[in-house]
């Protein structure tokens, strides 16, 4: 499991250094259009880490597909006190007026495509809802553990390899 630690602290790591640089680039003040585009983006992160942990863990011997599982899911675990606690600190100290800076694009956006002032109430009220601590962390725990699971079994059907027969 130190395969996955590690992996899991990188994992982390990245998340916090990716936050802080699309923070310095305007993506989540002034060009929030682009910053979703790049939490999109984003999402090659948890596939990066999950892979190399699985590959390191494939150089050692055989690997089962749930060896990779277990080995990806650790990734995404240990990732999850890292991540959610900057991004805690992110919203509350760095930018906390991401959520209503994210709530005035969508309503754009929205008003810009016709959409009814209901439509933009709607989703005003499912943006603060998912903005909570409670739901941040909640999505953190649930969001990481599922897509975890998802790059494991894909990586892990795809690197896994039998034990040599002895002979």
């Amino acid at each position: 499991m130190k395969i996955a630690i590690k992996w899991g602290l990188f994992l982390g790591a990245g998340v916090v250094t990716w936050t802080l640089l699309l923070h310095l680039l305007g993506f989540y003040t002034t060009n929030i259009a682009a910053g979703q585009v790049a939490d999109i983006v984003a999402t090659v992160l948890p596939i990066l880490a999950i892979v190399f942990a699985i590959r390191e863990r494939r150089g050692r011997g055989a690997l089962t597909l749930g060896q990779a599982l277990s080995t990806g899911v650790v990734v995404g675990l240990v990732s999850i006190p890292i991540s959610a606690g900057f991004l805690w600190a992110y919203h509350h100290f760095i930018n906390p007026q991401w959520n209503e800076l994210l709530i005035a694009h969508q309503r754009d956006v929205l008003a810009q495509s016709g959409a009814s002032a209901e439509a933009i109430a709607t989703m005003e009220a499912r943006q603060r809802a998912s903005g909570t601590d409670a739901a941040q962390v909640a999505g953190a725990l649930i969001g990481t553990t599922l897509i975890s699971t998802v790059i494991s079994l894909i990586a892990g059907a795809i690197l896994r390899r039998k034990p040599v027969a002895a002979g």
